[in-house]
Order: C-alpha cells, then structure tokens, then sequence
C-alpha cells in the first residue's frame, strides 16, 4: 500500500505537469513504494505517468519537463511516460506490466 504521503506528492506533481502543459488524468506507482521492496533513505518513487500525449509522437522537451516538475517537487519521483492507449493495450513492456500488478493508481 502506497502511503499518504507518496499520494499526496503524486497528486501534487501532475497538478504541476498540468500546469506545464502535460494532462495526465492519472499516475501508477510501482516498486518500492508500492510495497514490493522494503523502502529506504535512497529509494526513488517510480510512477508512471498515463496521458494521452505520450500516445502521439512527443518531443524530448516534453520529458525533459516530466524530470524538471519532478526536481522541482520532490527529487526521488523517477517519471516514465506512458500513453493512454500504451496502458490499456501494450502487455509486451515488463515494466508497464510489473506496475499494473504491483502498482497504485493516484488520480488528481
């Protein structure tokens, strides 16, 4: 189980990924914080970030702005982006599959 305050961070971060041009209606966190390993003073919080952007072809800038909100909020949040039709469709990747096993979905 994902803690509070992991959600809240989250929730915090794609507000601000709105705000820098990037809708995602909702973000899976997976791995540690999850609850797959034991969590510690070095562990990341790996999240998926789902949006409809990541589906079209997009640019460096946009993941560079996914890892610069990142920094800006909380500097152990590790983005991967996923679109929206990649999350309901792709069973090839091991990581979008690990988090739909493992992973909690947080919503704005």
């Amino acid at each position: 189980m994902v803690e509070k305050e992991i959600i809240s961070i989250i929730q915090k971060y794609l507000k601000r990924l709105g705000q820098s041009g990037i809708q995602a209606r909702k973000a899976v966190v997976f791995g540690s914080f999850a609850g797959s390993k034991p969590v510690d003073e070095w562990s990341d919080i790996d999240v998926l970030i789902i949006s409809p952007k990541f589906d079209a072809p997009f640019t460096r800038d946009d993941i560079n702005t996914l890892w610069r909100v990142a920094s800006d909020l909380d500097s152990r949040i590790e983005p991967i982006a996923v679109g929206e039709v990649q999350w309901l469709d792709d069973r090839q990747n091991p990581i979008i599959e690990s988090a739909r096993r493992q992973g909690m979905a947080v919503t704005v």
